[in-house]
């Protein structure tokens, strides 16, 4: 392959690979002009864009644990040319190597890949410079990390480090996905009408979004919302509603991005509807009040088929993916544009 041009590499999350690339995709789509997916391996995706900062990926997703500037690729990393022009792109540069393997990918130690690269380049133990050496899928790719995933912030938003806890809250890293693959700009409006305890408004608030709309019919759990949300000082940009999904109190076109996770599950309620009626009726008023080619993401048990849902409120499904959450219940992830 050919990385004449700036290329950049993503490292992916392990767990629903699937699904990171999605958000990654996602990312682009708000933060760039334009942008091509040239390499998808595991673990890992090559890229072109047009994005201003790269490091804005890391900064948003919740899947994506690294990006860097990819500098060559081989399929063998002893390739003379591959060392090359790994030394030609650094130049002077000082830089720590650093091997990773991708599910057991061998036939060489870091030690050879030190011997191969140390002579050509500027190698010291303690340089803040990262190169990457990536090895997937018979493929070797050198990359100069740019940043890593920080994910402090997220640790401090797990829901039972929240001052209002409730069973069923989706972990902030699976809350920050949802975020990212409904599209929301900074300076945005996000909406979601089944928000439990404020686990998607926090995340979409984290990102940017001018107005955070936050509602539930449950009127402890929008009280417990903006508690939270009051906790990590994002109610000032929140307007939270005791208020049903399926009869949403805001004017048409008037949301930029819909991210929400329908009740299905033991602890929740749905006011004695069925998953599959409360959904629809929620698509439909979302429909409404979402504007024209923005995304609505929102889930439901596979053996319910979630998407059959978005087709019959005439959305464009754009995306599926599954996600093991237990025995009992695989969560379908779908991603519809309006």
């Amino acid at each position: 392959m050919d990385l004449n041009g700036k290329v950049y590499y993503a490292l992916l999350s392990g767990s629903y690979q699937s699904l990171a690339l999605e958000e990654l995709r996602s990312i682009l789509d708000v933060e760039s002009s334009y942008y091509s997916l040239d390499l998808v391996l595991d673990g890992i995706a090559l890229f072109r864009s047009d994005i201003r900062d790269v490091k804005i990926i890391v900064d948003r997703a919740g899947f994506i644990k690294e990006v860097g500037l990819a500098l060559a690729i081989s399929d063998s990393y002893l390739n003379g040319d591959w060392a090359r022009d790994v030394s030609s792109s650094l130049g002077d540069l000082e830089v720590k190597i650093d091997v990773t393997r991708f599910k057991g990918f061998g036939g060489f130690s870091e030690l050879d890949i030190i011997k191969t690269l140390c002579p050509r380049l500027k190698c010291r133990l303690k340089s803040s410079n990262i190169l990457r050496v990536l090895a997937s899928e018979g493929l070797v790719i050198a990359g100069l990390m740019i940043d890593r995933a920080k994910f402090k912030s997220l640790e401090s938003r797990r829901p039972r480090r929240r001052p209002f806890f409730a069973p069923g809250s989706l972990d902030p890293q699976i809350s920050r996905l949802f975020v990212n693959l409904s599209r929301l700009k900074r300076g945005g409006v996000f909406l979601d009408p089944f928000c439990g305890t404020g686990g998607f408004a926090l995340e979409a608030c984290s990102m940017g979004a001018s107005r955070v709309i936050c509602g539930d019919i449950d009127w402890a759990m929008s009280l417990g919302a903006l508690q939270n949300l009051r906790y990590y000082e994002c109610d000032g940009r929140v307007l939270t509603l005791i208020s049903d999904a399926t009869r949403i109190p805001l004017s048409e076109y008037s949301v930029d991005a819909i991210a929400t996770d329908p009740p299905y599950g033991r602890s929740s309620s749905t006011k004695k509807r069925l998953y599959a009626e409360l959904t629809l009726e929620f698509l439909s008023e979302a429909k409404r009040v979402a504007k024209k080619n923005s995304y609505i993401v929102y889930a439901g048990p596979y053996n319910e088929q979630p998407w059959v849902l978005a087709r019959d409120a005439s959305l464009n499904i754009t995306g599926r993916f599954h996600m093991f959450v237990h025995g009992n219940l695989v969560r379908e992830i779908v991603v519809a544009k309006v």
